[in-house]
């Protein structure tokens, strides 16, 4: 006495898992939503430069920025500082297309942004320490000073401190120069 099972049908088999990745949950969560972040930082800490006279969002800026890597790992770091580079410099150094066109101008940018996306995972790992704030800080200056003197002779144009044309950070400039500032306005 042996019953025959019916040869399952098309409809009752399962769905097969889709491969495409949903736009909402985890994932953006995860991902998106931090790259936005860092974006936004860039964005303000650009608006923080003479020409928008907003001087003070220039510590949104490195908090941001602190803010989106913390946690992470080495390599979202440097995705999320590349971001906040290419958001923070492209429109600041926009002025430089007028005199060599598009390309060399986003190329530019592009190569600025490198340096910010090897800061990314040097904030994660200094986050780890004790008064990770002030080496954050510290790593900022030396971002900066690495921009500002290695390949071609360096590019120091977007240094945090210059941001601070007329701010009550201004009076550091008097102790250490833009560096100090920069690492006032970074803390």
């Amino acid at each position: 006495m042996t019953s025959a099972a019916a040869p399952p049908s098309v409809a009752s088999a399962a769905p097969a898992a889709s491969v495409r990745p949903s736009l909402r949950g985890p994932a953006i969560r995860r991902r998106g939503v931090p790259t936005l972040l860092a974006a936004a930082g860039g964005l303000a800490l650009y608006l923080a430069f003479p020409s928008h006279d907003l001087s003070l969002l220039a510590v949104l800026g490195p908090a941001a920025l602190s803010l989106v890597v913390y946690g992470r790992g080495l390599r979202a770091g440097g995705w999320l500082g590349f971001v906040f580079g290419l958001a923070y410099l492209t429109p600041l150094l926009s002025w430089t297309g007028v005199y060599v066109g598009a390309w060399p101008w986003l190329l530019l940018a592009l190569w600025q942004a490198g340096y910010l996306a090897l800061l990314g995972p040097a904030l994660v790992l200094v986050q780890r320490l004790p008064l990770w704030p002030l080496w954050a800080a510290c790593l900022w200056v030396a971002d900066e000073a690495l921009r500002s003197r290695w390949f071609l002779g360096g590019f120091p144009w977007g240094r945090l401190g210059v941001s601070q044309a007329d701010s009550p950070f201004t009076a550091y400039a008097a102790y250490g120069g833009v560096p100090l500032l920069s690492v006032t306005v970074a803390l």
